[in-house]
């Protein structure tokens, strides 16, 4: 008998594909599709724009020291424009004759408000890198004050107010003015309670003079003492002795620049303790503390700005002295290692950057040739803020050699 095994039939095994990644499901698509096509979207026009710089691109840390130039690189657009350059620069403030003669090794770059401080610098380092050395920019040194006083230099034939029947400017007789220094004049005997718009002001016994930052570290202090030293060497630069005859060649001797040293000496003395940021006190004290200030003119023009963007019109009541002989100081950027070079570059030739320093008050120096900054004042008119120009003038007082200079501000300083 034969038996017949079971037939068993082959088993059917179906092979299911691999499930999709989960960012491909439809559920993720139809929730998260649209998001992610947006963000990809945005990314690439931050990249296109430059908005984008970090991490794609390693950010340059440069530090630098100098005065009141600090003002330009702790703006916060100024800081927004370089870090799309890949650039963050970190600041040190100290008066620019004191970073120039102090140690500089620490520090990418120095900012020196004007060409002695930066002579001292390269004399310094003359063994020592020093790149392009740049001027990115201007600003004079000024005399800020309030209208009752101005009022009051001009009935007594020391200033004469520029155009307009509430002018912010006016052109001062620095002769004039250091005469009344001299002689110890006061504010009220110059008649400061009776000028016209301030008969309720209280009068002031204080001297006549102008506060300035200490001249042994500050360029606008040392700026304004080489204005007073060439009015009282009558209208000359000063110079070095002249040689004896028959003297062996060696140093120049500055016995007559240590003299009108000490000549100028009383007449800073006169203020008492010189403050450190003359422009802050100036804008936020009590008009009687400090009637008249040195500080730089980009100071002033920066808050008149401010003033106007906020209220529809400037402050009427602080005003600008121009000296009719006046020093244009040229702020030198000094890179000190070959990685600050490209900033230097840029915050002179790069329109944003230019265009940014207008709005904070620096007259760009362009044309390179140009002593007074044309598109300042066109950027001022455009909004609605009078200007200086026709307070300023083409009188430029020379700057004496720089051996000179540091000994009168050695000896009337005190240094």
């Amino acid at each position: 008998m034969t038996t017949e095994s079971p037939t068993l039939e082959e088993p059917h095994l179906t092979i299911q594909p691999p499930p999709s990644a989960f960012f491909l499901r439809r559920r993720f698509l139809r929730s998260f599709g649209p998001a992610a096509v947006a963000a990809i979207a945005l990314l690439v026009v931050l990249l296109v724009s430059g908005n984008v710089v970090v991490p794609f691109e390693p950010t340059l840390e440069l530090s630098g020291k100098m005065g009141s130039k600090a003002d330009f690189f702790e703006d916060p657009q100024v800081q927004e424009i370089l870090m799309r350059h890949h650039i963050r620069v970190h600041v040190t403030r100290t008066g620019s004759r004191d970073t120039a003669v102090h140690d500089l090794d620490k520090f990418d770059f120095a900012l020196l408000s004007g060409e002695p401080a930066a002579g001292l610098v390269r004399g310094a380092r003359a063994n020592v890198f020093v790149g392009a050395v740049r001027q990115p920019f201007t600003s004079p040194i000024v005399l800020a004050t309030f209208r009752r006083y101005a009022e009051a230099l001009e009935a007594n034939g020391i200033a004469t107010a520029v155009h307009g029947t509430t002018p912010l400017y006016y052109s001062l007789d620095m002769e004039k003015f250091v005469a009344k220094i001299k002689n110890k004049a006061t504010w009220d005997s110059l008649g400061i309670a009776d000028v016209p718009s301030n008969t309720a002001h209280a009068r002031n016994s204080n001297q006549v003079l102008a506060q300035t930052s200490n001249v042994c570290d500050s360029n606008s202090g040392a700026t304004y003492l080489t204005l007073v030293a060439y009015l009282e060497n009558a209208r000359r630069v000063p110079v070095p002795d002249p040689p004896r005859g028959g003297a062996p060649a060696g140093p120049v001797t500055l016995n007559d620049a240590h003299a009108l040293g000490n000549k100028i000496k009383p007449l800073l003395n006169a203020q008492g303790y010189a403050s450190a940021d003359l422009s802050e006190s100036y804008w936020n004290l009590a008009e009687g503390d400090k009637p008249i200030v040195v500080i730089y003119e980009h100071q002033y023009l920066a808050r008149q700005l401010e003033v106007k963007a906020a209220t529809g019109h400037p402050d009427t009541d602080r005003v600008l002295l121009y000296p009719k002989d006046n020093i244009l100081t040229k702020p030198q950027f000094v890179p000190l290692n070959s990685t600050a070079e490209k900033l230097g570059d840029l915050i002179t030739f790069d329109p944003e950057l230019q265009r940014r320093a207008m709005e904070l008050g620096f007259g760009v120096a362009t044309p390179p040739v140009s002593n007074k900054s044309q598109h300042l004042y066109d950027f001022l008119a455009q909004q609605g803020v009078p200007t200086p120009e026709t307070a300023d003038n083409d009188s430029r007082t020379p700057l004496p050699a720089l051996p000179v200079l540091e000994e009168m501000i050695k000896t009337a300083g005190d240094c």
